[in-house]
């Protein structure tokens, strides 16, 4: 099954270009890391996807949806997404659960009366990827790496066909970091697991679970496909135009800057 396909898609804004003939598929199980510098169109890309900003040209589908053609706002509740910057939208005097919970309505205050059984959903998805520790607990007084695993639980409670994680990473520490990580894992042995779409642009956060990757660079796809033709030494060289050595530590990839002496 075909989750999203761009065919020859440009996207320009005030007369410049920010993506150029974009051209890529994504499939049923399948999950794709966007790996590219800072001003290399990631954000621009997923914005795309969700319909935040729309194609100059081409051919965009997503879940079905062509862009153009059909409805959108049905689609927008097929996908999720996680970022630190959607962090510090909620009251800091929620409780974890109701926070979860607010995922329901696409918001981030519960408008409306819930019942305790109701939160029971919440607290079933916050189980799920490991944050049961944080039921009751204040949103204000989470760390960092416990605040986005929240965010990702609440992400679920849609049954989303697609996750996309937007340097979600970022913000956190060395161990905060490598748990939020572990916990995707969780999500992709999940029943009915959403495709997930990481963005990012540290090759050390590309795990098992990423079967794929897409390298972008000033708006354009340098290269696409499977992750064992990728996070090599020429590939990557060519993707970043200067010298590189890849170190594989425990299943990680580090990609260090080669120096001439």
């Amino acid at each position: 099954m075909e989750i999203l396909s761009f065919k020859n898609v440009n996207f320009m804004r005030n007369q410049k270009s920010i993506l150029s003939d974009i051209n890529w598929q994504v499939n049923q199980g399948e999950n794709w890391v966007i790996l590219g510098l800072n001003g290399s169109g990631k954000s621009s890309l997923i914005k795309l996807i969700m319909a935040e900003n729309w194609k100059t040209s081409g051919e965009l589908t997503v879940l079905g949806t062509r862009f153009g053609k059909d409805q959108i706002p049905a689609l927008r509740q097929q996908i999720s997404i996680v970022g630190s910057f959607i962090a510090e939208r909620f009251n800091g005097n929620s409780h974890a659960e109701n926070l979860v919970y607010t995922g329901k309505f696409n918001s981030s205050m519960l408008y409306k009366p819930f019942t305790d059984q109701e939160l029971d959903e919440a607290r079933e998805l916050m189980h799920q990827v490991g944050a049961s520790d944080l039921i009751g607990r204040i949103y204000g007084t989470l760390s960092q790496g416990e605040k986005q695993l929240l965010l990702i639980a609440r992400s679920l409670i849609l049954h989303p066909n697609i996750l996309i994680l937007d340097e979600a990473t970022n913000g956190l520490d060395l161990f905060a970091k490598e748990n939020l990580l572990e916990k995707l894992h969780d999500i992709t042995t999940m029943k009915n697991a959403p495709t997930l779409l990481y963005i990012t642009h540290h090759p050390d956060e590309i795990t098992e679970d990423f079967n794929k990757i897409l390298l972008l660079r000033d708006g354009k796809i340098i290269q696409s496909g499977d992750k064992s033709s990728i996070l090599t030494e020429q590939s990557l060289t060519n993707f970043y135009q200067k010298p590189i050595q890849i170190e594989k530590i425990n299943k990680k990839y580090f990609v260090i800057p080669k120096k001439d002496f």
